[in-house]
């Protein structure tokens, strides 16, 4: 079965951009999701990547939507617009296949050559070696996407897509806005002897922040679950975690 990602786009000029990728991968790598107009449908050009497609457009709200052929278990793991300098320019929130949400980005973001819209989804199940994955926002614009595959019972550090680690890709920076997910049935603690949360530590080992995480839209497809907006200060070889039980 396939498992389609796609995203909704709101400019602020008052029109709207449709992406989707019909198959993608499962994992934390994530696929480029590009324009789309299946059958017709739509006024625009499929199979473009979005900054080429909607040029000098500002993109003010968009929302990221998975879904698998036939089946309810696809989540969400991170979506992002991502620069020519491949860096994440800003995450977009999404969920399950009836999420219904079209949420304001943390800042807008203009189109341009080079500016592609990436995804990444995961089947939920009860496991506890599915990938987490954790979406930092910072005070200065910068942000950043977190992921690994859980062992179980053992904390497992979530790394960039450039394998750097928290400390290391966001070193003297302030996180404003942060989610995670983990995308278990029955959570990513169900037999209580790992930890409930995902974390940020220290190199000392002291808490920098702990991240209820969401599951991805198993459980409730059709709202985004809200990001925390507790700020703390990231520092390099700060370091995070998470430690699942299921």
């Amino acid at each position: 079965m396939a498992t389609g990602i796609t995203v909704v786009c709101r400019f602020a000029d008052g029109g709207w951009g449709y992406l989707q990728n019909a198959d993608v991968t499962t994992g934390f790598a994530g696929e480029e999701i590009q324009t789309s107009n299946a059958t017709n449908a739509l006024n625009q050009t499929a199979g473009n990547s979005v900054g080429s497609a909607f040029q000098d457009r500002v993109v003010t709200h968009a929302g990221m939507k998975v879904v698998t052929q036939n089946a309810d278990s696809a989540t969400y793991l991170w979506c992002y617009f991502k620069g020519p300098d491949g860096k994440v320019i800003c995450p977009i929130q999404g969920g399950g296949g009836t999420m219904a949400e079209v949420p304001k980005l943390y800042k807008p973001v203009r189109m341009s050559s080079g500016v592609q819209c990436w995804g990444a989804w995961q089947a939920a199940g009860d496991s506890a070696t599915l990938v987490a994955s954790l979406t930092i926002c910072c005070s200065d614009g910068t942000c950043d996407v977190f992921g690994s595959t859980q062992v179980d019972a053992t904390s497992t550090e979530l790394v960039n897509k450039d394998s750097f680690g928290v400390g290391d890709a966001l070193a003297n920076k302030t996180a404003m806005h942060y989610w995670g997910i983990y995308p278990s049935t029955l959570g990513i603690n169900e037999n209580l002897g790992g930890v409930s949360t995902l974390w940020v530590e220290g190199p000392a080992g002291e808490i920098k922040a702990l991240i209820p995480p969401g599951d991805g839209g198993y459980r409730q497809q059709d709202s985004v679950g809200p990001s925390v907006s507790i700020p703390f200060r990231i520092q390099q070889n700060d370091k995070a975690y998470g430690n699942a039980d299921t």
